[in-house]
């Protein structure tokens, strides 16, 4: 049964990556797209064990360095480590609270971006980092935090109201 809960993340992480890399690279909020596999992974994490969660960040970081990503590695640690923050202070949260969350996701975003920044410059990127990475980085987490009102409340649904914790 719990292969069946991993097999369908993999899933769900495929379909987000089509659809950010497709329907979503046409809707850009002020020039920012946003980070769809972020939002999925960081709202899944609160309702996950640690382990299961890092491993997911890792897959899901994989997976789109693959698919859309410049640098193989650095969606990986930007997500494991953007979830590590989350699991170390996911216990103070109130999951049933949707604003708690979305603060967190908006939060996460914004350090993703900053860590992916940093991957960028230690990569010798730095040159990418401009006003135009700054306003990215503002819009795409409100972009994400408007994609989280929609995803957060699906997987508060799927994971806790039907017993998926795991």
């Amino acid at each position: 049964m719990k292969i069946i809960k991993h097999v369908i993340f993999f899933i769900v992480i495929c379909l987000a990556l089509i659809i950010e890399a497709t329907f979503f690279s046409s809707l850009k909020f002020f020039s920012a797209n946003p980070n769809i596999i972020l939002v999925i992974v960081v709202s899944m994490s609160f309702f996950i064990s640690n382990r299961t969660a890092m491993i997911y960040a890792g897959l899901a970081g994989f997976l789109e360095d693959l698919f859309i990503g410049s640098m193989i590695g650095s969606n990986i640690i930007a997500l494991i480590f953007t979830i590590y923050l989350v699991k170390t202070y996911s216990s103070r949260i109130i999951r049933e609270n949707i604003i708690t969350p979305l603060i967190i996701i908006f939060t996460c975003s914004i350090t993703y971006y900053i860590l992916m920044a940093a991957i960028l410059f230690v990569a010798g990127n730095g040159h990418l980092l401009n006003i135009d990475y700054l306003q990215t980085t503002i819009f795409g987490s409100i972009y994400n935090l408007l994609l989280a009102l929609v995803i957060y409340p699906i997987c508060y649904l799927v994971l806790h109201n039907y017993k998926g914790e795991y």
